[in-house]
């Protein structure tokens, strides 16, 4: 009996012992990168985070819990001697971006205006497609306003800041940190984001080619999806008016360091005719799709986690008329990883195939006959990867990266009256490959500067036209860009924060814009093999002020310079048939100003708001006739606002938004008209159920939204209903 008391002392004393070992940890976002400054706390132990996201303590209670402003409080239990501890941004702080910089950074300390949309407005938006979603952000526009469940994919393109929209983006789309711009032609396929998953969208508005080099011309939207660190299961479904259905479902299964991520969406729209006056040939212009999404993470580390991830995507689409329609299919892998070691290392690696297929056609006067005109072939494929390195000290940081691109694709064309021969084969590739360099210097803890070099090249190579006729080779060109940016922010006072920053940005031409013509209707786009890159300097001062709790405002003013814009120039017009290309303008110039804020009013009630004004002219031009026009698709004003109530389980969310009169056309010949559009959703919360009614278009107001030179009209007034099911294991 003796003999048990020494042993039960020395395993209490073991146990003590263990109880009071120092505990080391690390702080992170769902995505890896290190959260400086949260407050960590385990029994009586306090600590914050440095600025990689480590902190220690010595002696630690059974349990840790995380704070940090813009994210949810999270806790662990200490099981060892190190613990990792990921956070997910609170529902409706909107606080948090992870786009604007390759660091981790609150809104307020981004030099470049940045908006972000939290997963609480993004589970209560009525529409059911991203970009209808995003236009919230009152200065980011689409190429048209009409919704991505009836446009034609090739004009879904999105830029910010009244650079211009065009079917190919100004602006880098990541999803997860991986680019959703189409590698061939520059177009966003919306259908690809999952809506039901989605847990933050970041704009961060302006150059920001020195980061991401190609395509963030006038900056970046980052959308980031939940974290697999939790077991849940997601899943929506519903359908109603347009002939509309859709599921999305998306799940977590944990297993240790293990997490796999299950996502997918179907969705079908029997849409509308779009067309004012319809003809014999018009029809309704609707998508069928889905999407699938599995993803494997692997927590190596309480200091390295990976993932490998894939997707496949598939649409078919009718675009208004019974000839004319396309579809698109699209294979990707991508393995992720981020390493803190020495510093932490983010790199990605990635491979995607895609197949594109359009029929065109042209339209008798009356619309009440069709010919086949064109059919095209474009099998894409596209490989590359991204490396960066960030180092963090109490005052500075340096980040350094680079990234690859390869793109290959052919243009198979074939024409009437022999279908089962090829008319005309378009043949390209492209290489871009770029560097950059990022420091950041705090001389005080309410100032701080940032600047960033990269460096980039791109070559265009082995292009040819084969037609009939003979072998037309297109000449190899390699380009280079330098994309430098400067911004400071200073915390003038706790409730004001000022900022100001300049930068310069590219974006290169795509193999669709140099080598595909198209024809929309009785429009007739070519090609052109000459073009060269689009060049943006500019500079932008604002302002963010918290003047209570629960209220802040913001104010950015914005100004710059873009030479050889591509668009579509005007070549002839006749009554059968418009004939443009695509060329460079000269120089444009736009500027304008950005107003928002945010208003929690009540507990229960929150409150957004976003205008912008936009002044965006060509100043020279090849053509002297379009100086001083408008630039085409930048509307001179844009307004969001919206309501959204929560009270005893009930959900109402209203969204009102207005757009000003622009130009379908480069000559300003083709106005569209301004609008005012609302939607509502109701959802109704129990436990683990939440019915829901939306009502897009409430109003049922019809505008054009395309002049080919007859207008195409936006969607009616739909109403879908449906129910989302969520399960967290919590």
């Amino acid at each position: 009996m003796r003999c048990w008391i020494p042993c039960l002392c020395l395993l209490f004393a073991s146990a003590l012992a263990a109880q009071s070992r120092p505990l080391t940890g690390l702080v992170v976002t769902g995505d890896g990168r290190p959260v400086a400054g949260a407050q960590v706390a385990s029994g009586a132990a306090h600590a914050t985070t440095d600025a990689e996201g480590r902190f220690r303590l010595e002696t630690p209670g059974s349990a840790v819990t995380v704070s940090a402003p813009g994210y949810e409080t999270a806790s662990a239990p200490v099981t060892g001697a190190a613990v990792r501890i990921p956070l997910q941004p609170a529902p409706l702080a909107e606080a948090v971006t992870v786009t604007a910089t390759a660091r981790n950074q609150t809104t307020a300390a981004v030099p470049l205006a940045t908006a972000v949309m939290g997963r609480a407005r993004l589970q209560t938006s009525t529409p059911v497609s991203a970009d209808s979603i995003l236009r919230e952000f009152s200065d980011l526009g689409t190429f048209r306003v009409n919704s991505s469940l009836t446009a034609n994919p090739t004009t879904q393109g999105v830029a910010l800041l009244g650079t211009g929209s065009s079917g190919a983006s100004r602006a880098l789309v990541l999803l997860d940190g991986i680019p959703l711009n189409d590698f061939y032609g520059g177009w966003v396929s919306w259908l690809r984001v999952p809506d039901e998953d989605l847990d933050s969208v970041s704009v961060v508005s302006g150059g920001a080619s020195p980061l991401y080099g190609n395509a963030a011309l006038s900056g970046v939207i980052g959308l980031q999806t939940r974290a697999p660190a939790e077991e849940h299961l997601d899943l929506r479904a519903g359908g109603g008016g347009l002939g509309t259905a859709f599921t999305d479902a998306a799940g977590v299964v944990t297993d240790g360091p293990w997490a796999l991520d299950l996502r997918g969406r179907a969705i079908q729209v029997g849409g509308y005719v779009p067309v004012a006056d319809p003809g014999l040939v018009d029809d309704r212009a609707g998508v069928t799709a889905q999407d699938w999404a599995p993803e494997l993470r692997w927590l190596a580390s309480p200091n390295a986690v990976f993932t490998l991830s894939s997707e496949y995507f598939a649409e078919n689409r009718q675009n208004g008329t019974v000839l004319q329609v396309n579809s698109t299919r699209l294979r990707q892998i991508a393995l992720h990883g981020v390493v803190d070691r020495h510093g932490v290392w983010d790199g990605s690696v990635f491979a995607q195939s895609e197949d594109f297929s359009a029929n065109f056609s042209s339209l008798a006067a009356g619309r009440n006959s069709e010919r086949l005109t064109l059919m095209q072939q474009v099998p894409a494929r596209t490989w590359g990867g991204g490396l960066d390195w960030t180092l963090s000290g109490p005052r500075a940081s340096l980040t350094a990266g680079g990234s690859y691109t390869h793109i290959e694709a052919v243009d198979n064309e074939t024409a009437p009256p022999v279908l089962t021969e090829a008319a005309r084969e378009e043949n390209g590739r492209q290489r871009l490959a770029g560097g950059f360099v990022e420091t950041t210097w705090s001389p005080r803890t309410d100032w701080s500067w940032t600047g960033t070099l990269r460096q980039d090249r791109w070559s265009n190579f082995d292009a040819f036209q084969n037609t009939p006729g003979g072998l037309t080779p297109y000449p190899n060109r390699v380009s280079a860009a330098w994309s430098p940016s400067l911004g400071t922010v200073w915390a003038a006072r706790p409730w004001l924060s000022l900022r100001l920053s300049g930068y310069e940005s590219f974006r290169a031409p795509t193999l669709n814009e140099l080598y595909r013509p198209f024809r929309a209707g009785n429009v007739l786009t070519n090609a052109n093999p000459l073009l060269d890159a689009e060049r943006y300097r500019g500079a932008q001062a604002g302002a963010e002020i918290t003047p209570r709790s629960g209220l802040r405002l913001r104010a950015t003013y914005f100004d710059g310079y873009v030479n050889n814009l591509v668009t579509s120039v005007t070549l002839s017009t006749t009554p059968a048939l418009i004939t443009r290309q695509r060329q460079n303008l000269g120089r444009a110039r736009p500027r304008g100003a950005t107003l928002d804020g945010q208003w929690a009013a009540r507990p229960w009630l929150t409150l957004w708001s976003g205008y912008t004004h936009l002044d965006a002219a060509v100043l020279t031009a090849p053509t002297p006739a379009l100086v001083g026009l408008a630039l085409a698709h930048v509307p001179r004003n844009n307004f969001s606002g919206r309501a959204l109530v929560n009270a005893r389980g009930w959900t109402l969310s209203a969204v009102e938004r207005f757009g000003g009169t622009n130009f379908d056309d480069d000559q300003n010949t083709l106005p569209l008209p301004a609008f005012w559009n609302t939607d509502v959703y109701v959802s109704r919360s129990w436990r683990w159920a939440s019915p829901f009614v939306g009502v897009e278009n409430l109003w049922d107001r019809r505008y054009a939204v395309e002049l080919t030179p007859d207008a195409d009209l936006n969607s009616p007034r739909a109403v879908t209903a449906g129910v989302r099911l969520n399960w967290d294991r919590r």
